[in-house]
């Protein structure tokens, strides 16, 4: 960003100043997991841009309590050691079910939809338990009617 100060502009000229979008320490965080390798792929991921987007179940929003992300919403990208690496902007949300996403929405996060539906099916499938639990329906079962909540977004 270019920003004229009184001196610069008295002389004809711009000066950069360093402006940051959000202070990222008062961000919410997002997070990939527990601290293990898996989030730091995840991080790696993103910050490499091949990874810029994520989907969950509405009921895991619910039951964590975290706000259903919006469009312009920032976040702060935190790593293993809990170091907030990267702002990340919210591009777009989309409210879905497994069987109505599409390639163009999955390829935010996987190289087929085939495989989207394997790696999300089987990480939802270790939720039931607490969802069970959360919803106090003992007899509650992931199904492909379930909401999905699906995420862009870009580091900014």
């Amino acid at each position: 960003m270019l920003v004229f100060s009184s001196r610069a502009r008295r002389r004809g000229r711009p000066r950069k100043k360093v402006t940051m979008i959000a202070e990222i320490n008062t961000l919410p965080p997002l997070v990939f997991g527990e601290p293990s390798e898996f989030r730091e792929l995840m991080v790696a991921l993103i910050m490499s841009g091949a990874k810029t987007g994520s989907s969950n179940l509405r009921v895991a929003y619910e039951m964590t309590g975290e706000a259903l992300p919006t469009v312009g919403t920032l976040y702060a990208l935190v790593d293993s050691g809990n170091t907030r690496v990267a702002v990340i902007e919210i591009l777009e949300v989309v409210e879905t079910t497994v069987p109505e996403v599409t390639l163009e929405l999955a390829r935010h996060e996987s190289p087929t939809l085939e495989h989207w539906r394997t790696v999300h099916r089987d990480y939802w499938e270790t939720l039931v338990p607490a969802i069970r639990k959360h919803l106090g329906e003992p007899d509650w079962q992931l199904t492909d009617a379930e909401p999905v909540i699906s995420k862009v977004f870009r580091v900014v």
